[in-house]
């Protein structure tokens, strides 16, 4: 299985957190040395659509305004990302 390593430090980060994770998060809380087999959160998510145990709910954020702009952009979706301990490992 190609980056199995990689895997399994995903679902280790997830176990640490109990309220789950975003993508760009997972990525932040890796470990560098597998991290850098990771480019960014897409590939991120992408490598976890295959996996066991872990779930997906969506989540709703705001967008924070800036000084140098004006417009509102509205709420976006997420995507939260749970390790559910029952079953097996990879």
């Amino acid at each position: 299985m190609r980056h199995k390593r990689v895997r399994q430090s995903i679902v280790d980060t997830l176990r640490e957190s109990p309220d789950g994770l975003t993508a760009t998060q997972i990525l932040e809380r890796m470990p560098s040395k597998r991290r850098a087999k990771v480019s960014n959160a897409k590939h991120l998510s992408a490598l976890m659509r295959g996996m066991k145990n872990i779930t997906k709910t969506n989540k709703t954020s705001a967008n924070e305004l800036s000084d140098w702009t004006t417009k509102d952009l509205g709420n976006y979706q997420v995507n939260v990302y749970l390790y559910e301990e029952e079953g097996g490992e990879i």
